[in-house]
């Protein structure tokens, strides 16, 4: 932020400043509160997770009425406006996947090991995003710790992929055999593909603090 954008925003625009940074905390502890009830229900918990989103979105109506109705701010509008629709994405793609479990339900019915370290990591990988974006009501953001997380919201992305990946080649493995039931075989393909894009955006949720970081320092 340049010196005249801060004397603009300390007349005009610190109390947006202030509720956006607020309420961008509350979509990231709503995220948090889903993913652990995902994790906790083993994503079976359909409304639940469907009540976890819906009350995201109101959040994201709120973020977009203060960012529409500011004149100037701390962050630039436009990268403040695709992080909330980003963070908001995490949500979603839990929605998503506690579907698709509850589409595919009589199918999904084998203890997967995997795909529950797959669900522990979305959970650990959203807590960090919250610390991450609680940053954001700092007067300024620590760089080194800024990226300190991104670090490791990133490696935690990375697990995801090798996770999915092997998975994956598990599944072709048991369902290759003639007779074996294809339905099955992508209903579980699809859960770990779900579970994964939800690390996805956390992980792009994370890069773009660091990009309002960079461009605050």
């Amino acid at each position: 932020m340049t010196k005249l954008q801060g004397i603009f925003s300390g007349l005009f625009g610190a109390s947006h400043n202030d509720k956006y940074s607020d309420l961008m905390k509350q979509l990231a502890e709503k995220s948090l509160e889903c993913a652990r009830h995902f994790v906790a229900t083993d994503g079976k918990d359909l409304a639940g997770i469907i009540a976890f989103e819906r009350q995201g979105d109101r959040i994201v109506d709120q973020i977009h009425e203060v960012l529409d109705n500011s004149f100037i701010m701390r962050f630039d509008i436009s990268d403040a406006m695709s992080l909330a629709d980003e963070l908001d994405n995490v949500l979603d793609g839990l929605r998503k996947t506690a579907m698709h479990i509850d589409i595919y339900k009589a199918l999904l019915t084998k203890e997967q090991a995997d795909a529950k370290e797959l669900a522990a990591l979305t959970e650990k990988q959203t807590g960090k995003l919250r610390d991450l974006v609680a940053m954001l009501g700092e007067p300024r953001m620590r760089m080194v710790k800024v990226r300190e997380l991104v670090t490791e919201i990133d490696e935690l992305e990375s697990d995801a992929d090798r996770i999915t990946a092997l998975a994956e080649r598990r599944l072709v493995g048991e369902y290759s055999p003639p007779g074996a039931n294809r339905l099955e075989f992508l209903a579980w393909k699809e859960l770990y593909e779900h579970l994964e894009e939800a690390t996805d955006h956390a992980n792009h949720c994370a890069k773009l603090v660091l990009s309002l970081a960079r461009k605050e320092a």
